[in-house]
């Protein structure tokens, strides 16, 4: 599914995301900690799951795992770097942390870091990702490090905190998804214009990074079902339409795109946006179970908490950003989509 540039660039955009932010972010969480009465938290992610890093200290892990470690009343530490602190420099101009290290064994670093609050003996620490984000040994290290009786899940809270979107998060968001519709009509220009289906989604790719997406992910509709870039194959038999997600300053954005325009009419994914509202679950909303409809929250995470694909029985809640993708199965074709931000009332555009 990935191009050979799977991700181009990190920036912070302190205009736009501003370390105020980042900052009152970790502070919340904090907060929520403290009154579960924890002393502190530990966030961990990976470049496969990179959403709670990259919401709490937009830092985006490339080959290895980045840790932010974090107590009330202390500066926050995050744990990052392929090695040695060889791109510590380029991480500060990214992080949103200042103090940036890396160690070797994920484990003695944290326990050094709580050793300069200090702690003689390990605190209780509310962890988040440690269960998603760690590769089998150095999950080991970390659960050696924080004893079982000092760490406790955090996950369900800072997924809580990351639903809601603020007033910066929503405007990056409308950029990314505007320039995610940019990307899918370039696709149908180039392909309406004679070039092959890989050519034309090669062109979504360009687009997308040309307007300065961090990455971007493309998907096209064929005999074979819904498939990626590297495994489209030139054919007739299908209409081409495609899904172009980007990610833009950490968060995506999604837009589709079909030749000869809208494959069909919207009235169904009309009457599934008209239906969305905080409190409803799939069953209250979609049809039957072959309907065609991705729906999920997005965010720092293409696909979030909830995602009804995975997590059907989870209700929707005010202040989520839906994205809902419709598909006819049989013709393996993309038809529609639509971002959408939830309030008390109902669904609106994002």
């Amino acid at each position: 599914m990935q191009p050979v540039l799977r991700r181009g660039r990190s920036v912070l955009d302190r205009q736009v995301l501003p370390a105020d932010e980042f900052e009152g972010r970790l502070e919340r969480l904090l907060e929520s900690a403290t009154a579960a009465g924890l002393d502190g938290v530990v966030i961990f992610g990976n470049a496969h799951m990179p959403e709670n890093v990259l919401y709490f200290a937009n830092y985006m892990p490339t080959t290895f795992i980045g840790t932010i470690v974090a107590r009330p009343g202390h500066p926050p530490t995050l744990i990052a770097g392929k090695g040695g602190a060889r791109d510590h420099p380029y991480i500060k101009t990214i992080s949103s942390i200042p103090d940036v290290r890396f160690y070797a064994d994920l484990g003695e670093g944290i326990r050094t870091i709580v050793g300069e609050w200090g702690q003689q003996h390990m605190p209780r620490l509310g962890v988040v990702g440690l269960d998603v984000a760690l590769p089998h040994e150095v999950h080991d290290s970390v659960t050696a490090a924080i004893p079982a009786d000092c760490r406790v899940s955090f996950d369900a809270e800072a997924t809580a905190m990351r639903r809601p979107k603020s007033a910066r998060e929503l405007l990056v968001m409308r950029d990314a998804t505007s320039v995610a519709a940019q990307a899918a009509a370039a696709a149908i220009t180039a392909y309406e214009s004679g070039v092959s289906r890989r050519e034309a989604l090669a062109a979504a790719d360009f687009t997308a990074r040309s307007n300065d997406a961090e990455d971007c992910r493309v998907i096209t509709g064929s005999s074979d079902g819904i498939v990626a870039l590297s495994e489209v194959v030139e054919e007739t038999a299908a209409p081409f339409s495609l899904l172009v997600a980007v990610e833009k300053l950490g968060y995506w954005g999604v837009a589709t795109a079909t030749s000869g325009g809208p494959a069909g009419d919207d009235e169904a994914l009309s009457q599934v946006v008209a239906a969305l509202r905080p409190g409803v679950r799939a069953s209250d909303v979609l049809p039957a179970a072959d309907h065609g409809f991705l729906v999920s929250a997005i965010g720092t995470g293409l696909s979030e908490f909830p995602d009804w694909a995975t997590a059907p029985d989870a209700a929707l809640a005010a202040g989520d950003v839906i994205s809902v993708v419709h598909w006819r199965a049989g013709a393996a074709t993309v038809l529609s989509s639509q971002t959408l931000v939830l309030d008390d009332t109902g669904a609106r555009n994002l």
